[in-house]
């Protein structure tokens, strides 16, 4: 087993500081590549919030020369961007997700790497139109951030035609029924930011070298930005760029509608189901499993909800907990911890100094071993479940996290065999519920994550953060108990010192999973 230890290290400490980030670190690499390396490429839309774009808040959509796409990705593949596939009922002809981490912030960046100027409604983008060329002849210089854009006067008239294209049958009657005409805020503020920016006869010499017709299109830019004006923009379009259709009408309009039901079915069923389905993007190389562990109060449940948090917004993760507690419970737990309650209550109610019987020690024993097996086996089968369903997550390319993991090397406790003390009991069907039981963690041992973070910290410490819990005794029972574990050589097992900040350990564990994650 190969275990790294990490160590509280002045050299990779994050500062906080409360100067405004202009770029994130990542995205500011990637920029002096490019030009380094005389990458034609100009960021094509969206430019109003450009500063969000720099500091990963929102997505780069960056047009390339496909001419130099290959030596692009030879760049991207140094900077630690991967290749992800998106769902084939997101996927659009030219157009290319690349994912890359930047550890000093802890974002995402998420590149949309266009070749082609693909466009359209929602789900499909049934357009290619030849305008790329155009684009980035006419890039600007944005000496704010350090970045080629495009000219604000051809972004007002692409603003207009993607509008225009994503105008679908749904739009035109909300429009007539409901006089749902105007746009979001947002999209508002993004028109007047650029329409400041242009001039009647910038925009006025492009449209001729687009449209063989140009004046009704000139006067729909210069006149009212609502979807009345875009539905008469997009009868012009169809016409003039009817040859750059991919679809015909009806078979734009099935693709369509089976991409749109079938995405909005997968993300409701995996949410109600809570099952590995993809509805984001694939890793082509196939996916990965994490396991967190550690003594209670240690960080496990707050660092793998960060972790969950970071990566599901661009990618399909799956989030599995493997422990006994507070999580997703069974229904047959929940039934069991209903009776429990039940049972209790009926008890107290009962009992009175004058009419309560004492029950043996033999019979109390026999109650808790009986309650404690069926416990155990539900237990144990959930964790069965959970771990079929991580394996099917990994063969579909997700990221899975798992909080907590089994091991079957120290009792009772650390999400270890609840019944291994009955495995030599006298009594045969103890001994037969203690063997199913242990077969549920020799499943796990033989199935181990691809990385498991140990978080480990002193009693002292953990205890401190979840005062009460437990005593340092068993805390430094656990904690040994954890410092200890050894797991498959096909694991890399990664040991963190959980006493330091947590933006440490979290820079710690993501610099590991995206280094793993081929």
């Amino acid at each position: 087993m190969n275990e790294i230890t990490f160590t509280p290290n002045p050299s990779t400490t994050i500062s906080a500081s409360n100067l405004p980030v202009r770029k994130v670190p990542l995205i500011d690499d990637l920029l002096t590549l490019l030009h380094a390396q005389r990458i034609s490429y100009c960021h094509w839309k969206s430019n109003e919030h450009l500063d969000a774009s720099m500091t990963a808040d929102t997505d780069l959509d960056i047009l390339f020369n496909e001419n130099q796409k290959d030596e692009l990705e030879v760049l991207l593949m140094k900077l630690g961007f991967k290749k992800f596939d998106s769902i084939r009922q997101k996927q659009y002809k030219d157009i290319e997700d690349f994912i890359g981490l930047d550890l000093h912030s802890g974002k995402v960046v998420h590149l949309h790497s266009h070749y082609r100027l693909t466009l359209g409604e929602p789900y499909l983008k049934s357009y290619q139109l030849d305008l790329h060329n155009k684009i980035l002849e006419g890039r600007v210089w944005d000496d704010e951030f350090g970045i080629y854009r495009s000219d604000p006067n051809m972004e007002l008239i692409l603003l207009f035609i993607r509008e225009a294209l994503k105008i679908r049958n749904r739009d035109v009657i909300k429009m007539y029924l409901k006089n749902k005409i105007y746009y979001s805020a947002n999209l508002i503020r993004e028109y007047n930011w650029l329409k400041q920016r242009c001039s009647n006869e910038d925009i006025e010499t492009i449209l001729k070298g687009i449209f063989t017709n140009y004046l009704p299109v000139f006067f729909i830019v210069f006149g009212k930005f609502n979807r009345i004006e875009l539905l008469k923009l997009s009868v012009i379009i169809k016409k003039e760029f009817s040859k750059y259709r991919q679809f015909t009408p009806l078979s734009a309009l099935a693709r369509r509608w089976y991409r749109e039901v079938s995405v909005k079915f997968y993300r409701k069923t995996s949410r109600l189901l809570n099952r590995p389905i993809m509805s984001h993007r694939i890793n082509p190389r196939g996916g990965l499993i994490i396991g967190v562990v550690g003594a209670d109060g240690s960080g496990k449940s707050t660092v793998t909800a960060n972790l969950h948090k970071t990566f599901e917004k661009k990618l399909d993760v799956y989030k599995i907990y493997f422990g006994r507690g507070a999580g997703r419970v069974s229904l047959p737990r929940k039934i069991l911890f209903g009776f429990k309650k039940l049972f209790v209550r009926n008890q107290s109610q009962k009992q009175s100094k004058e009419s309560c019987k004492k029950v043996s020690g033999a019979r109390k024993g026999f109650i808790a071993n009986v309650y404690k097996c069926i416990e155990a086996l539900i237990v144990a089968n959930e964790k069965r479940n959970n771990l079929a369903l991580m394996q099917v997550a990994k063969k579909k390319g997700m990221l899975v996290i798992c909080d907590r993991f089994p091991q079957n090397q120290v009792m009772a406790y650390n999400d270890g065999p609840l019944l291994n003390h009955l495995s030599t009991s006298r009594n045969i069907l103890f001994r037969a519920v203690a063997k199913k039981e242990a077969r549920a963690y020799a499943l796990a041992e033989a199935s181990p994550p691809d990385v498991l973070f140990k978080l480990i910290a002193g009693a002292e410490v953990v205890e401190a953060r979840k005062p009460g819990e437990h005593s340092l005794e068993t805390l430094q029972k656990k904690i040994a108990g954890f410092r200890n574990l050894k797991v498959s050589e096909k694991c890399k097992v990664v040991s963190v010192d959980a006493a330091q900040p947590l933006e440490e350990v979290l820079f710690i564990a993501k610099k590991e999973i995206w280094a793993s994650y081929l």
